[in-house]
């Protein structure tokens, strides 16, 4: 059970980050919001505001899920507007639930792979025993050949919203590339 805001990717400059030079949003506007390309996810978009396992939805916010098992979530990783998020309700099998191909990367180069993350559900659901988030994150080229993968462990739940930046570096090859970002629950 996870929010994602992708945050993008940014080069790296003379040992300080730059601005992002990829930005994946969802959007903003009111809810719903459009349900993500085909590619994007092997999951079920539903337009109501809790989805099911192995189901997304795109929100603003969300209110009261599961009889209140869930946090309310007033906003986006940056906290302000009407931007919208992913609010994933993993399926029970390990899968892969975004995938997204980022295209003319320049070659030999590093960037910044990074993605806002919230575990939803609340410490005292289910007695304290819930699933937690696991998610891998892959770089990849466009033939499969993987060119770093980072896991961000356990996601524990919180008491009130929390998003928390995950990411790593990758470096491209030198003929400069596509990529394909791929996550992963492994819960």
């Amino acid at each position: 059970l996870s929010l994602i805001s992708i945050q993008g990717i940014a080069q790296l400059c003379q040992g300080s980050l730059g601005d992002p030079i990829i930005n994946i949003s969802f959007g903003a506007g009111n809810n719903p919001g459009p349900p993500l390309s085909a590619a994007a996810t092997g999951y079920q978009y539903v337009s109501s505001d809790c989805p099911n396992d192995g189901s997304y939805t795109v929100r603003n916010n969300t209110i009261a899920c599961f009889g209140n098992s869930w946090h309310t979530i007033t906003t986006d990783h940056t906290g302000g507007g009407a931007g919208y998020f992913m609010l994933v309700n993993a399926s029970i099998q390990p899968s892969a639930f975004y995938v997204d191909t980022v295209k003319g990367l320049c070659g030999n180069s590093t960037y910044e792979f990074a993605a806002w993350i919230m575990n939803v559900i609340l410490p005292s659901s289910c007695g304290g025993n819930t699933n937690q988030p696991n998610l891998t994150f892959t770089i990849e080229n466009t033939t499969g050949t993987i060119l770093q993968t980072y896991t961000s462990g356990n996601i524990p739940p919180e008491t009130s919203p929390l998003w928390k930046q995950y990411g790593f570096f990758f470096t491209t090859p030198p003929a400069g590339s596509d990529i394909v970002l791929r996550i992963v629950n492994n819960a």
